[in-house]
Order: C-alpha cells, then sequence, then structure tokens
C-alpha cells in the first residue's frame, strides 16, 4: 500500500525534462535517461549503463551480491574497473545500504551514485530523503525505481522528480 501511494505521490509532483532549468541536468535527462535500454537489463540497470555510456565513466563500484550485473556489464562496455579508485559511479541494488558499504572519501566531485528502490518502503524513502541532506550531495534526481545523487561542489544543490515516460500515451 506504501508504494502504491508513494507512486500517486511521485506523478503529482513529477515532471519531465521541461520542468528542469539546469543545462547540465537536462543534457543528462534528455540525451542520457531517455535513450532507448537495452532489454537485458532491469531498468534501473538501463539507468546505469546509460549514465556509464553518458558520462564515459570506467570505475564502476558494485553494492551488490549478484555477479550478474557485472557479467552484463562486460559484455556491452570494454574496460570498466570495479576496484580502481576514486569511483565513477556506484550502484546501490535494492538489498543494499549504500553508504554503510561505501566510503564517499572514495568519491570524485562528478561521481554519481545510483540507488535501487527508493520508494520500495517507507525506511527506503526516509534513508533517501537523509542522503538528500547530506552536504557533500549538490543534485539529486527521484527517479521513482530508482533515485541519483551527485556530489558536484560547482552545482547549486537542488532536487528533481523526473517521470521516465510520459504520464499519458
Amino acid at each position: 500500500m506504501y508504494r502504491l501511494l508513494s507512486y500517486l505521490r511521485f506523478i503529482l509532483t513529477a515532471t519531465n525534462q521541461h520542468g528542469v532549468h539546469s543545462p547540465f541536468i537536462y543534457n543528462f535527462i534528455t540525451k542520457g535517461i531517455y535513450r532507448k535500454g537495452n532489454p537485458q537489463f532491469t531498468i534501473t540497470q538501463n539507468l546505469l549503463a546509460q549514465s556509464i555510456f553518458y558520462f564515459n565513466f570506467k570505475k564502476i563500484g558494485l553494492v551488490s551480491e549478484d555477479n550478474s550485473l557485472k557479467i552484463k556489464l562486460n559484455s556491452v562496455f570494454e574496460g570498466l574497473d570495479y576496484n580502481a579508485l576514486p569511483i565513477d559511479i556506484v550502484y546501490a541494488d535494492d538489498k543494499s545500504e549504500p553508504f554503510k558499504t561505501i566510503s564517499r572519501k572514495y568519491l570524485h566531485n562528478d561521481s554519481l551514485l545510483l540507488i535501487e528502490g527508493i520508494h520500495n518502503s517507507k525506511k527506503k524513502y526516509q534513508n533517501w530523503e537523509q542522503l538528500k541532506k547530506l552536504p557533500e550531495v549538490s543534485v539529486s534526481i527521484d527517479l521513482f525505481h530508482c533515485g541519483i545523487l551527485f556530489f558536484r561542489r560547482e552545482q547549486v544543490k537542488e532536487h528533481f522528480k523526473i517521470r521516465r515516460k510520459p504520464l499519458f500515451l
């Protein structure tokens, strides 16, 4: 029931790329998030792949016990490094606690944290809200099925709720 109510609140307050005034985020949404995905990935894994492609990330942090994602990513991208620091992008699956596993000191100014399932429970959503408030986080994007955090010092602190697809088809 919580997830349904959370989705209804999200739909009523979310926008598409036209509600975004930051050129950095607008370009990421239109050229990264809205790109067509790979059918072998879940919706959040597709966003991970689209982010790797858009930002040309090489140093990947996977906070997941499932090794199949690494195999899928290696089949699409060449030269990914899963052990190098600082990390470009961190993917935390629905079962993990992202900042209990990885230290913020391993991230750099252009790092991105992708968290799956931020609306799956009240506790997960509260954790998401706490992460958004961290002083290191400059931009957050709520896509309902996942959340994205950026650590860009030059970016003004902003929060976006973005629909992945048009509201009505």
